[in-house]
């Protein structure tokens, strides 16, 4: 009997002990979770699933330079930061359920604010953020931290301590709020990727209405799957820079963006390197997750949404690099000994303003000629690319037709090219008059407007007038042709897509309107002289006789 006790008092004494071990690690844990870092982040998401969710937070190697890079948002070492990550792989979780809650906890007097592209989205979110600061978990770590009777709704709360929260979305109103750390969650639907209206709308809202409402010393988190190249994103790069690109290349000197990019796949060796974190993906290494786990995984879901949309939502590559409608096996080159004789042309890609400043344009300088066949044939033997004010298109003209003094100008006149055409012409008259005060030739090429169809668009243009000359192979590069036109001028063609209306095309655009102008110069078929000898009319050896 005296044994039995025994053993049970000791059973007692083992759970008691277990007891107060875990009570112990506890906390420490909430401990350690108050005294900050990226650490306690962690630790604080993986407290909420066991303790609010009731399971086990499933953590992969990118969570730390997640935890990472919020942590430094808190301690305003990083103003502005874009995640982008595939749909369903816990990004809303990571950096809205989870960062939102213990930022307020953390930090006093903090003004959160949230956006998504809905309502209801909205205040979904806003209720599992507002769920988890009402638990036990939540209170037992930050006390003092409670809510404010006064201003207690499901998307617009204030603290006790003058922390507030405020969600809305892309639409609503946001007037009269500030914030100092401001969450962007998807601020467009993935069926809106091809929709100008919606893209402009969700930019313009960022710039007018997001921006203008940080705190000094505010910072943005924006976090989305990329969707198309001019997605918010993608335009905020391009005007504001990348400082820091975690998995890319896209970093410059003067930007003020830290950008994660963590495709589902990777096409190439990726190191993944942030403060003393650093992490080494191979070549087709899949990302950890809860879906997608083997290639079969992957190849079931690219047949099911296209790889267009894959590569888009779930590599984060919105630069598809080959539609397949332009193939890349059907660009041919042309060298010296080959060319025909040819009427020349160049061309130009206006600006698609009318306003004069700077802005995406080319220039193509093409050759013409028709065989005995009667079959076209178009050489692009040179060409220039940038970003030109209209004087400095002039200026790119001038030269060109100064190399080409037998070619033809042709400016479209819609946009920028009528006002373009005043000023070339202008801008000639100047150039010529230097050119002849130091002896020199004058430039002569004619100038001249078209009108462009008004009847087809200019994706149905670039289609219409280039794809059967393109798999004839009866436009060909020369091999002198500027090297950053021509790369630019196949990255172009081989990412065409006739359904797309907002695409990179002024290269091919500028080739394609060729088309619409060029009379292609004949062959004169030479008729070579016959080798035979001819036959020679023999003497008559006989003379006459007379009597």
């Amino acid at each position: 009997m005296n044994n039995k006790d025994d053993i049970l008092l000791a059973q007692a004494q083992k759970i008691e002990t277990l007891k107060e071990k875990k009570e112990l690690q506890e906390r420490i844990i909430k401990a350690k979770i108050r005294k900050g870092g990226w650490q306690a982040l962690r630790l604080f998401t993986i407290g909420v699933f066991e303790n609010v969710y009731n399971r086990k937070f499933e953590e992969y190697w990118y969570h730390e330079l997640i935890f990472r890079i919020l942590w430094n948002v808190i301690a305003g070492k990083e103003k502005r930061v874009m995640i982008e990550i595939a749909p369903r792989f816990g990004k809303t979780e990571t950096v809205v359920r989870d960062f939102i809650p213990f930022s307020q906890g953390f930090v006093d007097a903090i003004k959160n604010m949230y956006f998504t592209y809905g309502n209801d989205l909205t205040e979904d979110n806003s209720v599992d953020v507002k769920t988890i600061m009402k638990s036990e978990y939540f209170k037992e770590l930050f006390p003092h931290k409670k809510f404010h009777n006064d201003q207690n709704k499901k998307a617009n709360w204030k603290l006790k301590d003058g922390s507030q929260f405020f969600g809305t979305s892309v639409d609503g109103a946001s007037t009269g709020k500030g914030a100092n750390i401001a969450t962007l969650d998807d601020l467009i639907k993935a069926h809106d990727a091809d929709s100008k209206a919606a893209k402009d709308n969700a930019y313009k809202f960022i710039k007018n209405s997001i921006m203008t409402r940080l705190e000094e010393g505010g910072s943005v988190v924006s976090i989305m799957q990329r969707l198309a190249e001019d997605d918010p994103h993608g335009r905020f790069r391009k005007e504001q820079g990348v400082k820091n690109h975690i998995g890319g290349k896209l970093s410059t000197k003067d930007g003020i963006w830290t950008v994660l990019t963590l495709p589902l796949e990777t096409e190439e060796d990726i190191l993944y390197e942030y403060e003393d974190f650093k992490y080494f993906r191979k070549a087709g290494e899949i990302l950890p997750n809860k879906y997608y786990k083997t290639k079969e995984d992957i190849d079931l879901l690219k047949r099911s949404i296209g790889n267009k949309e894959y590569q888009k939502q779930y590599n984060q590559n919105v630069t598809i690099e080959k539609t397949g409608h332009f193939k890349e096996e059907d660009i041919t080159y042309i060298a010296d000994v080959d060319l025909p004789e040819q009427n020349f042309y160049i061309l130009v890609d206006n600006a698609e303003s009318i306003k004069d400043t700077a802005d995406d344009r080319a220039i193509a300088v093409e050759g013409w000629s028709i065989d005995k066949d009667n079959i076209e044939m178009c050489v692009i033997m040179d060409g220039k690319r940038g970003k030109w004010d209209v004087y400095g298109t002039s200026r790119q003209l001038i030269e060109m037709m100064v190399k080409f003094p037998k070619a033809d100008v042709y400016i479209e006149e819609a946009g920028g090219g009528i006002t373009l055409l005043v000023v070339l012409k202008k801008e000639l008259l100047v150039e010529n008059t230097q050119r002849r005060a130091k002896g020199k030739e004058p430039v002569t090429n004619a100038i001249n407007g078209f009108k462009p169809p008004r009847e087809i668009s200019k994706q149905v243009k670039i289609k219409d007038y280039m794809t059967a000359p393109h798999e004839q192979h009866r436009i060909k590069i020369y091999k002198g042709c500027d090297i950053d036109f021509e790369k630019q001028y196949k990255k172009e063609l081989l990412r065409f897509d006739p359904t797309k209306k907002q695409q990179t095309d002024n290269c091919i655009d500028a080739v394609s309107s060729g088309w619409l102008v060029a009379t292609p110069k004949k062959q004169i078929v030479k008729v070579e002289k016959s080798n035979i000898p001819k036959r020679k009319k023999q003497k008559n050896s006989r003379k006459w006789r007379g009597v």
